[in-house]
């Protein structure tokens, strides 16, 4: 029993006021150097585009206005009856606007799942069409309306391969991470009565996972096993090594979130092929995969043969594949997620936490707009993107290499990305000295190397936060070039102004002062080093 203080009260009782994990000691750095100086903050994942396609926000402000739903915009926009939509109307729009998902083959899932047979289907396109989504209603089932969004949702997941149907598909408030934490307690939990048990699990995860999901398994009880790259030895290995543990997930990014990989058709084969065979042999205790397919359509090589590892052969029973509008479509403030999961199982499991979440209730503007950015955006305006992010990042590969010829050493080095718009920043671990010892550490320096000078910082995030252990030679953080020209300028003389420190005579002085601040920013830092396990 514990002790309790002289006043009464337990302090381990107390609600847990300082948290000593690393994705807070990383962020809690950042904001510090924020308030004291002019960083340059290549931290966040924003788009390069201010602003979703002007399609999407035609359709938020038509919404407000007419309380009408996708459909109903996509009528009104081609309508060639005044007095009635038809059939037609659909294909008109499709082709002028072009949109990645059709609102032709959205409405013939729509109408199939309503089991309307060719004679209604105008009568019905006119009843979908002129419904109002009330604001006032709560969102869900036949009071909602969310069957438009499901519709056009489930014509995005058949379109990348991904078996899918409208009843498949689950709408989340909260983004990508509520249907990670969905995941993770559908397998880590078991609930009796009103006793939930935590049982734990692990989840598999390759190095440059999304950063927040190291997070999520550790609220369950579970843990991650890191690997430096998903094949399908790697993944067989590992199934056969914890095939006695319940709880198993996972996580097969699309686009890799530190250096850009994108999971290729013979990659996501190779990976399904040994998972198919896994729970084949072990139908009582299968691992389930989660696919973040959140980069969707953002590819910076040409012809790059990409795959959902939920569209791979076999793995429909046992996948969740995920999407958001945050990302490649640019509405990062939709904060919807949408997945699917022809698992019954899983989806009741899915279905019962997102309701403990709070995650259901998506609020009708949210979900519709949501939906519009995924499937409205035209794919031109997509393509447009990638070749803009492709040409940032190649001018920032060529502005570090004549940095290098600058120093006459190479101190940087990077990689450039398959898709998404973030490179890993890779930086010689000898700028530094003995007493960096880690990417964190090389951030601290990073953040506060201008001392008493405003004008100076770089944010960017180090590997540990994406589970990725630097090597013998090279630290490593992560940079998001989804930026302006003059921002990787900048970026580049930051750099300039950190090497340039470090290699003169002031560079004890430099890494005494930014691990001091850091460490009086973060004071168990080094304990919190010394304890990640992932």
């Amino acid at each position: 029993m514990l002790a309790p203080t002289a006043s009464g009260a337990n302090l381990n009782a107390l609600p847990q006021t300082c948290f000593d994990d690393l994705y807070t000691a990383v962020y809690e750095l950042i904001d510090d150097a924020k308030a004291a100086y002019q960083v340059v903050k290549l931290y966040k994942g924003s788009h390069s585009s201010p602003d979703p396609h002007e399609i999407v926000t035609d359709f938020g402000s038509w919404f407000f206005e007419h309380r009408r739903g996708l459909f109903g915009y996509v009528c009104e926009r081609a309508q060639s009856d005044p007095g009635r939509y038809v059939v037609d109307d659909l294909t008109a729009f499709d082709s002028a606007h072009q949109p990645r998902v059709s609102s032709g083959e959205a409405f013939n899932i729509l109408a199939h799942h309503r089991n309307q047979v060719d004679g209604m289907l105008e009568e019905f396109l006119n009843h979908v069409a002129d419904r109002e989504h009330r604001l006032g209603w709560y969102r869900g089932g036949t009071s909602g309306f969310d069957d438009e969004a499901r519709a056009f949702m489930c014509a995005h997941f058949r379109q990348l391969g991904i078996p899918s149907d409208i009843d498949d598909v689950m709408i989340f408030a909260g983004g990508a991470k509520a249907v990670f934490l969905a995941c993770c307690a559908a397998l880590m939990c078991h609930r009796t009565f009103d006793e939930l048990r935590h049982r734990g699990g692990v989840l598999l995860a390759p190095s440059g996972y999304y950063q927040s999901l190291r997070l999520l398994p550790a609220v369950f009880g579970g843990t991650i096993n890191v690997e430096d790259e998903l094949t399908g030895t790697t993944v067989a290995d590992w199934l056969a090594e914890t095939e006695h543990l319940p709880g198993r997930l996972i996580y097969v990014p699309l686009v890799n979130n530190l250096d850009g990989h994108v999971l290729t058709r013979e990659r996501a084969h190779d990976l399904a092929a040994a998972i198919v065979a896994h729970n084949l042999d072990h139908p009582d205790n299968p691992a389930y995969v989660v696919g973040d397919d959140v980069y969707v359509g953002s590819y910076l090589h040409d012809g790059i043969d990409a795959m959902p590892i939920g569209a791979a052969p076999g793995m429909a029973p046992w996948c969740v594949s995920v999407v958001t509008p945050s990302k490649t479509f640019t509405l990062p403030t939709g904060r919807v997620a949408f997945a699917t999961a022809r698992s019954p199982v899983i989806r009741t499991a899915l279905a019962h936490y997102r309701t403990v979440f709070s995650h259901g209730r998506v609020p009708q503007s949210n979900e519709l707009v949501s939906a519009a950015a995924i499937c409205l955006t035209p794919a031109n305006w997509v393509t447009r993107w990638n070749i803009w992010n492709r040409e940032q990042v190649r001018f920032f590969a060529s502005e570090i290499t004549s940095l290098n010829t600058t120093l006459r050493r190479d101190m940087f080095w990077t990689e450039l990305p398959q898709g998404g718009w973030y490179v890993p920043v890779r930086i010689a671990r000898g700028l530094f000295g003995d007493r960096v010892r880690n990417s964190v550490e090389a951030l601290a320096v990073l953040l506060y190397y201008g001392g008493d000078n405003p004008e100076s910082g770089l944010a960017a995030l180090p590997g540990e936060l994406f589970g990725h252990d630097g090597d013998d030679a090279w630290f490593t953080v992560r940079t998001n070039l989804a930026v302006d020209t003059d921002t990787i300028v900048r970026t580049v003389q930051r750099f300039h102004d950190v090497a340039t420190a470090l290699l003169g005579n002031r560079r004890d002085q430099v890494v005494d002062h930014a691990l001091g601040r850091a460490h009086r920013i973060v004071p168990d830092l080094d304990q919190i080093l010394a304890n990640r396990r992932y």
